[in-house]
């Protein structure tokens, strides 16, 4: 009987971790060397099974004081310009690609330059709670 209720608890972990953040995947995080005050974060996302949204990003503090997710917009006047958005929509089994000239993640506030080689850690937070953990690499692209 023990070993029984041990099965039944070991298979109930390994289902739990079988749904949420599993479905999703990261890949592909970089980001430009930056000397000035911000930077940006480039990423491939790999829908799962269900609709979700990036709503959050962060980076630890000793990175850049704020994070925001942008757009890349054409204004009015034809000139080209950001704008902070409160998600984005990743519709199941698609591919969203936060690329220059396009979607990305704002680093505002840069706590030191981003050099290249190095690395940092984001977080990503997703519209049921979910959160996955990426690693940035700063590089030429």
């Amino acid at each position: 009987m023990r070993r029984t209720l041990m099965v039944i608890a070991t298979l109930a972990m390994v289902a739990g971790a079988c749904g949420g953040e599993a479905e999703l995947d990261v890949a592909d995080a970089w980001s430009r060397p930056a000397i000035g005050p911000n930077g940006a974060v480039y990423l491939t996302i790999e829908g799962g099974e269900a609709d979700t949204a990036l709503s959050r990003a962060s980076a630890p503090a000793a990175v850049a004081a704020t994070v925001e997710i942008h757009q890349t917009v054409i204004r009015d006047d034809g000139a080209m310009g950001m704008t902070e958005i409160p998600q984005v929509e990743i519709p199941a089994g698609s591919t969203v690609m936060m690329v220059p000239g396009g979607l990305h993640v704002m680093l505002l506030d840069l706590a030191e330059p981003l050099e290249l080689g190095d690395t940092f850690d984001m977080t990503l937070t997703f519209d049921d709670g979910a959160e996955l953990i990426t690693t940035v690499e700063v590089r030429d692209e």
